[in-house]
């Protein structure tokens, strides 16, 4: 059984996964996400980096059928680039069969190229040099209408009880390391004390 602790740790981890900044809803009409950026920072690879650790999960999190590939690489020389798939209306309307096409793996290697789209696709590309994280999200959400979720009362209220919790968990924490150090700070004086009265012995 989970102690109080993991189980918080874990409750705090969701709620961060339904709100916060990449909590949003892509219209039904978006098929797949496809990054493609540096395992290292430098060139530009930056905000690419910190958009897939930050703000992806939230996003996969609330779009689970999306399909959102990462394909990582060595190539600093290359300009990080994220590739919107979206459906045509009359497609998605006529072809819900198009969501069940088979999907490449995420890669670390440089093994997942984004895919040229499908005859009921067209492509948003967005170009993610040099951009910060947060203002890659903006785009996204402005071209391809994705939705931002707000946090609802209930999550609000769960976060704050969940920030109270970690306070007054901190603060027993400290109150129970400053006895332990108080504790030891007594032994190894009366280790000290110990140590002296035995020499006086042997002198005498």
């Amino acid at each position: 059984m989970r102690s109080l602790g993991e189980r918080l740790h874990l409750l705090r981890k969701l709620l961060n996964l339904r709100m916060g900044p990449g909590a949003a809803i892509l219209p039904p009409e978006v098929s797949q996400i496809h990054m493609d950026f540096a395992m290292r920072t430098q060139n530009g690879h930056m905000g690419a980096k910190k958009f897939w650790r930050e703000y992806l999960p939230r996003l996969k999190y609330n779009n689970p059928a999306v399909p959102m590939i990462v394909n990582r690489h060595s190539q600093n020389d290359q300009t990080p680039t994220m590739t919107v798939y979206v459906r045509t209306a009359a497609a998605t309307a006529g072809d819900p069969s198009a969501t069940l096409a088979p999907q490449p793996a995420s890669s670390r290697v440089g093994l997942s190229k984004a895919q040229p789209p499908a005859s009921n696709e067209r492509v948003v590309h967005i170009d993610m040099k040099n951009k910060h994280s947060t203002n890659i999200l903006e785009q996204l959400i402005a071209q391809v209408g994705a939705v931002p979720l707000r946090p609802t009362p209930e999550d609000t209220a769960e976060w704050q009880s969940l920030e109270e919790l970690r306070k007054q968990g901190n603060a027993s924490r400290d109150r129970i390391n400053a006895i332990k150090a108080e504790k030891d700070r007594e032994a190894t004086m009366l280790q000290r004390a110990r140590a002296a009265g035995g020499a006086t012995d042997d002198a005498a």
